[in-house]
């Protein structure tokens, strides 16, 4: 159980927030609110309230980034013309898809599950409202992105926190490596997981204040691309870059230690792309991306995706995880398979997008992947809606690559995006920071004109006092 400093840490992070919007620049008040309650609150820690989904640290630190970045730039403009209707139509479309799925899943699903002694109630007005609300609070992270981080300059704001941040947890991970992860229980009095499993090669996976080793993995994974991304551009401006690099050489060293082999697989990938790529070869890879994650339960239950390939590719390094990795997947084809039951609009909540032993009740089937359970909860339509927004800014660009001017920061944090949608595959991790990348890309790409666009243009925070730098015509064209 959580102790009082969990909960004490939960309902103070109100004010870490106005503290952190009243001394820094509104977009690192923004980026440094959302990434540092994900990073330091403790995790599965929540505070039960009526009706509203359960307070915990992604609702405490998104509404309260919400509500003090609509008090401290409430005056500042939002330019949104050169895009074009289409762009925020789709927006509109699948925000207005993804709340109202929901509601009709409720409808669907009235109906009982009785498996053996297990009884599961069929879903009323109140799971309708409950959902609804949860979804609703799950994407504030995008609308703020969208609204607050719509610029390149803000982007380059997102990959040095990504950065710093992981810097920060590097000496605790280390620690852990060689303690056990053991700090969760320290400082917030219990483990937010199953400790078996981070024993790993004889040694530990390491978590700090995550809520499994597997997210600091992709979180360690995203910070090395961002690093690199960083260490390019520096080299494009003519910077001093060694930083950057020394950054991500130590991110990389912490990645391998740290026994997360999928993570290191994507870095791997995604790093190499960063280093020796330019910016078209790197939208294009994340848009393949994006469409195989946009696809992937239709290509999966079609048998296009080449499960055994990877198996045995699996087999071939390490057996045990081999073997850990084939129960994964013959679990989501079993799932897929139950979801394919209702497909439109999936089982709704409460463990009915599980399987149960018909005679003793008992829970069968275990869910990672998000895509399978988003897939099973709200069906193909509420898959769409999340992975549509997700991808949505990555498939604009692509189209209007030719707008954009010749800086590698936007494509750099397409490659950070792309390593968290595929590492929705396997594991589910559809965090704060997730939507906030989403949603100050797509900011960028649907919503400033192109002039703007281009401008590292901020807006400080700071007693109410809203300001914006901006650049004379005769500047820009001296430039």
């Amino acid at each position: 159980m959580p102790n009082a400093f969990a909960y004490f840490m939960l309902i103070s992070w109100p004010v870490v927030t106005l503290a952190l919007f009243r001394v820094l620049p509104l977009q690192n008040a923004v980026v440094w609110s959302l990434l540092g309650g994900y990073l330091i609150l403790p995790s599965a820690t929540v505070i039960d309230l009526p009706v509203l989904p359960n307070l915990d640290k992604t609702m405490v630190s998104s509404l309260s980034t919400l509500a003090l970045s609509m008090i401290y730039a409430s005056k500042a403009g939002l330019a949104r013309d050169w895009a074009g209707k289409s762009g925020r139509l789709v927006i509109v479309a699948l925000t207005g898809l993804l709340i109202a799925t929901p509601l009709v899943t409720v409808l669907q699903n009235s109906e009982p599950i009785i498996s053996g002694p297990r009884f599961i109630p069929g879903l009323g007005l109140y799971d309708a409202i409950s959902t609804i609300v949860a979804v609703m609070i799950s994407i504030v992270p995008f609308w703020i992105g969208l609204r607050y981080l719509n610029t390149r300059e803000a982007h380059k704001t997102l990959l040095k926190a990504f950065v710093f941040g992981a810097l920060i947890y590097s000496l605790p991970a280390l620690a852990e490596v060689r303690l056990s992860p053991q700090l969760h229980t320290w400082v917030y009095g219990f483990f937010p997981h199953d400790f078996a499993q981070h024993i790993r090669a004889g040694g530990f996976r390491p978590i700090v204040f995550l809520s499994h080793g597997l997210m600091l993995g992709i979180f360690l994974c995203m910070a090395l691309v961002s690093a690199l991304t960083l260490w390019r551009e520096a080299l494009r401006d003519g910077q001093i870059a060694s930083g950057w690099l020394i950054a991500a050489i130590w991110l990389a060293i912490i990645l391998f230690v740290s026994k997360n082999l999928a993570a290191l697989g994507i870095a791997a990938v995604l790093s190499t792309l960063a280093v020796f790529t330019g910016r078209r070869v790197q939208t294009t890879f994340a848009m393949v991306v994006a469409a195989v994650v946009v696809f992937y339960p239709m290509l999966r239950g079609a048998g296009m995706i080449p499960v055994d390939a990877v198996y045995e590719f699996a087999k071939s390094v390490d057996e045990e995880r081999a073997e850990s990795l084939k129960f994964r997947l013959e679990n989501e084809d079993a799932l897929l398979e139950h979801a394919n039951k209702k497909p439109l609009f999936g089982w709704g909540s409460w463990g009915r997008n599980q399987l149960y032993d018909p005679d003793t009740g008992k829970m069968v089937s275990v869910t990672d992947g998000a895509w399978v359970i988003l897939i099973g909860t709200y069906g193909w339509l509420g898959y769409v809606a999340h992975f549509g927004l997700l991808t949505l800014p990555i498939v604009f660009y692509v189209i209007r690559h030719n707008k954009f001017g010749p800086s590698l920061i936007t494509p750099g944090l397409m490659l950070v995006l792309s390593a968290t949608l595929i590492d929705q595959i396997p594991n589910a991790g559809l965090v704060s920071y997730v939507w906030l990348i989403a949603g100050g890309l797509t900011g960028y790409v649907l919503w400033r004109p192109d002039v703007a666009a281009q401008e590292p243009g901020w807006v400080m925070a700071g007693k109410g006092a809203t300001r914006r730098r901006r650049r004379t015509a005769r500047q820009r064209a001296s430039e």
